[in-house]
């Protein structure tokens, strides 16, 4: 049919192409949705990272774990499981069902982290640490200050005798420094740790021995102590 000097084509405005039309988009729609959702399997956000940032932390003393010290949680990592490290997958560590978790020593660290294996019997790890590490010592292998408390403790003849956690052979050990800092109050080293709470440094372990009441203060920790110090003086 001619219409005005052209032949229009007779389903130019007919149900037929508006159908065409809407069909048309229906599909792009369509394949724009199934491709926002295949980024999606693949974005950060439901990355094993993204996860982590979105995960409800299980911290000490809240909740479920509020009999857990922090403190006896990290000590288990460090007495335990001495190979793993806080920044062993390049700054992060490698965490059972969380992936890499990025640690920041100023803040509570979800306890899962100090137990990257999985095992997070609290409890157990807390009796196991008190009966074989009921003394920690956090020290540096060229520190004179903690060359001297070694010395001093060594000469009391503990058993068992002192857990030492040299912090600088430690690839993360600015880490560790960083949450037995916050955990402790104490920002240097030595930093002897007694079930737990920290009994000071050097000095504050050399005035206990000068006061003749080191020996007391570590049988009252669980500890047995064959020398009184003698050998040191």
């Amino acid at each position: 049919m001619k219409h005005n000097g052209y032949t229009a084509r007779p389903w130019t405005s007919s149900p037929y192409r508006r159908r065409r039309v809407l069909w048309s988009v229906v599909l792009i729609l369509l394949t724009g949705a199934i491709y926002d959702i295949g980024l999606g399997a693949f974005s950060p956000d439901s990355s094993r990272a993204g996860r982590v940032a979105q995960a409800k932390p299980q911290l000490a003393g809240a909740g479920a774990h509020a009999d857990v010290r922090e403190i006896d949680a990290f000590l288990h990592l460090l007495t335990e499981l001495p190979e793993r490290k806080l920044d062993e997958d390049g700054g992060s560590i490698r965490v059972e069902g969380l992936g890499s978790v990025v640690v920041d020593p100023a803040e509570p660290v979800d306890l899962r982290v100090y137990a990257p294996d999985g095992d997070y019997r609290w409890k157990e790890h807390a009796k196991r640490l008190h009966e074989q590490y009921p003394l920690v010592v956090f020290s540096k292998t060229y520190c004179p200050y903690s060359i001297r408390a070694k010395a001093l403790l060594a000469a009391y003849e503990i058993k068992p005798p002192p857990k030492i956690i040299e912090v600088n052979s430690r690839s993360d050990g600015p880490q560790i420094q960083g949450i037995l800092s916050r955990l402790t109050g104490r920002s240097t080293v030595p930093n002897i740790l007694l079930k737990g709470g920290s009994i000071g440094g050097s000095d504050d372990v050399h005035k206990l021995h000068g006061e003749r009441r080191l020996k007391a203060l570590l049988e009252e920790g669980g500890l047995e102590v064959k020398g009184n110090g003698s050998a040191y003086n």
